[in-house]
């Protein structure tokens, strides 16, 4: 009998001392998950934090030095935010070509100016180069077909937009109305030559024949910290010529049945 409760007794210290073990290592394993740290990723623009994604756009510019980026910044809610930073300088390959490229400035040639840059951005976009011969047989094939919707020669930018559909029909362009300095700057830098629509006669050109023409157009095709690098047809010297940017933006005016100086302000892009 006494065998039998000591044998009872010694089953009971090994289930309690069994317990207790069971208990320690509970206990160990509760303190390590405690003291685990778990990281929370909030995306950007989740309202917990807070950050917007629509304040900043970023664009980003492969193997370009930090002192050759400039910092756009806009003002919203009186607090300054980066919009986006830009190249100091760059000049895009635009292929140019005279409005009149046999040098003759009869007309058509004379106001052959918006088909010339069409042309440009279409060599541009479609990676050609553009030869005098060449160019005289496009720009002429635009003569006509604007000749066929019964237009004068001189075009305002509701009409070139045709033009571009027609001639450029893999493209799409857009009118940018009271355009600034630093949207014009921002298409160019994002690849997209700029077509420029002017009173010719405010453009500070001295190798334009007399005052220089009422109406223009001719491509901004990059700039530098000073001025816009174009590509005017109206010369033979017209690659890459630059205008300060006060002069350029100053003469920017649509046709405006020929009241050119008091036509709106209005830029065409393609998309």
């Amino acid at each position: 009998m006494k065998r039998i409760n000591l044998i009872l007794l010694l089953i009971n210290l090994a289930l309690l001392l069994g317990i207790f073990w069971v208990g320690n290592k509970i206990s160990s394993v509760e303190g390590v998950v405690n003291v685990i740290d778990i990281p929370v990723v909030v995306p950007t623009g989740h309202p917990s934090s807070g950050i917007n994604d629509k304040m900043i756009e970023e664009k980003v510019v492969d193997s370009v030095d930090v002192s050759d980026v400039e910092i756009i910044e806009s003002v919203v809610d009186d607090e300054v935010v980066v919009i986006e930073e830009l190249l100091k300088e760059i000049n895009l390959d635009v292929p140019f070509t005279s409005q009149a490229p046999e040098k003759n400035w009869d007309q058509p040639w004379q106001d052959a100016c918006e088909e010339a840059v069409v042309l440009m951005l279409d060599a541009y976009y479609k990676g050609y180069s553009i030869s005098p011969l060449f160019s005289k047989d496009e720009i002429l094939k635009m003569v006509e077909w604007e000749e066929g919707q019964g237009w004068g020669y001189s075009i305002e930018a509701e009409k070139v937009l045709k033009l571009v559909d027609w001639y450029m029909s893999s493209k799409q362009i857009r009118m940018v109305e009271d355009p600034s300095v630093e949207e014009i700057k921002n298409f160019v830098a994002g690849g997209d030559p700029v077509l420029v629509l002017a009173y010719g006669k405010d453009l500070p050109n001295p190798h334009f024949s007399g005052d220089g023409p009422e109406y223009h157009a001719l491509i901004i095709r990059g700039y530098d910290e000073d001025e816009f690098i174009t590509n005017d047809p109206g010369t033979q010297f017209g690659e890459n010529f630059k205008y300060k940017y006060d002069d350029l933006m100053g003469a920017i005016h649509d046709w405006n049945g020929g009241q050119v100086s008091e036509g709106k302000k209005v830029i065409l892009v393609i998309e």
